[in-house]
């Protein structure tokens, strides 16, 4: 959370019971659509707010088909920028170009981003799949890289491969997908929490969620604390006490909650059956003393995005702003430099990837 974030929201109130507002929504763009610059489909959306205030997006540039890291194909990371809130964006631009040829097939999928406002950097975080065997893919293994710019998204450094840095030994890191090692970094956003600590979070397909991190501004990253049972891609967020809450993907039409007041050693785990979701990565962060969730508010189809807010760290939400009343997917958001929240979504059956504006009112409407 920058300090533009705080300074412009912070919210303090009880939820409101009034009904979920329409479409309150402005300055709504499309930044990719299926089929521009040759790419066949362009899917996970990840976003944040320079130290300068610029804006970031990125998203998978999945050149043959809308298949995901495990489907024979070059995937590269897509970036544009915006210096005026979202107004205006330059043309897309690759962080990182694989290779791809006889000698060797590279890609890249499910970009995320940390803004360590102490240091001034972005870091950029993505799963990686070396095509070694194309006949039985599960015998590949995602690794974990990451980049970093420090002149706020114009430019990255060279991808930096972190996979032995953050494993636990419990998880079978390094065994192929056949063998249970089904694991990667959840796209969209990490944070940085009040002591500086740059924390992201690891996702056990069918079997758990778990922390990583770095103490010392990304120059080495490592695992915190232990897994925890029950959980699919999700986020970390900071509650008012120091603590952090994993708000996670699960099944049942609801999100699977874990809790931690030990920096990840030890767990507390609630199901929200109230928190409707279609089994959909979504996004969390807290802005000042609220906490806003965006997601498909559905248990059972992948529409409806919402962004909805909390005033007593998830114990409860509002009904929330409509962002998309039709087909949306996974999402994340940040907050602009006039206090407004900006959210990039998947939107028209994965057919484009927008960015769309919230007023600071209609959220604070929410609230009372």
């Amino acid at each position: 959370m920058t300090s533009i974030g705080i300074r412009h929201l912070v919210f303090g109130f009880a939820i409101a019971a009034a009904a979920a507002a329409p479409a309150a929504v402005g300055g709504r763009s499309v930044l990719w659509k299926n089929g521009d610059a040759g790419v066949a489909v362009y899917r996970i959306p990840a976003l944040c707010t320079a130290p300068n205030g610029d804006l970031v997006a990125a998203c998978d540039a999945r050149k043959l088909n809308g298949g995901d890291l495990n489907v024979y194909q070059p995937i590269n990371i897509s970036v544009r920028r915006s210096s005026d809130g979202g107004k205006t964006w330059t043309a897309a631009a690759d962080s990182w170009t694989w290779q791809w040829d006889a000698k060797a097939k590279w890609a890249g999928s499910d970009p995320s981003f940390i803004v360590d406002a102490k240091a001034k950097k972005i870091f950029l975080f993505y799963n990686v799949w070396k095509w070694e065997d194309t006949e039985k893919w599960d015998n590949n293994v995602y690794r974990f890289y990451v980049q970093e710019s420090s002149d706020n998204g114009k430019t990255w450094s060279r991808p930096r491969d972190i996979s032995g840095d953050i494993a636990f030994p419990c998880w079978p890191f390094g065994k192929a997908r056949n063998k249970g090692g089904f694991i990667f970094i959840s796209s969209g956003s990490g944070i940085q929490t009040k002591d500086g600590t740059l924390l992201h979070t690891l996702v056990h397909v069918n079997d758990g969620n778990a922390l990583f991190g770095s103490d010392d501004h990304g120059k080495t990253w490592k695992a915190f604390g232990k897994p925890v049972k029950n959980g699919d891609e999700c986020k970390v967020v900071e509650l008012s006490d120091g603590s952090w809450m994993i708000n996670s993907r699960w099944r049942g039409g609801g999100r699977q909650i874990h809790v931690s007041k030990d920096r990840g050693e030890t767990w507390q785990s609630r199901y929200d059956a109230n928190l409707a979701d279609p089994q959909c990565n979504a996004q969390i962060m807290r802005c000042g003393k609220a906490l806003l969730f965006s997601n498909c508010k559905s248990p059972n189809r992948r529409a409806l995005l919402h962004l909805r807010a909390s005033s007593d760290d998830g114990a409860t939400w509002s009904e929330g702003v409509c962002i998309e009343p039709k087909g949306a997917a996974y999402s994340d958001m940040t907050v602009l430099p006039n206090g407004d929240i900006g959210i990039l979504y998947e939107g028209a059956g994965y057919a484009t990837i927008n960015f769309a504006t919230v007023p600071l009112a209609d959220i604070k409407a929410q609230l009372r």
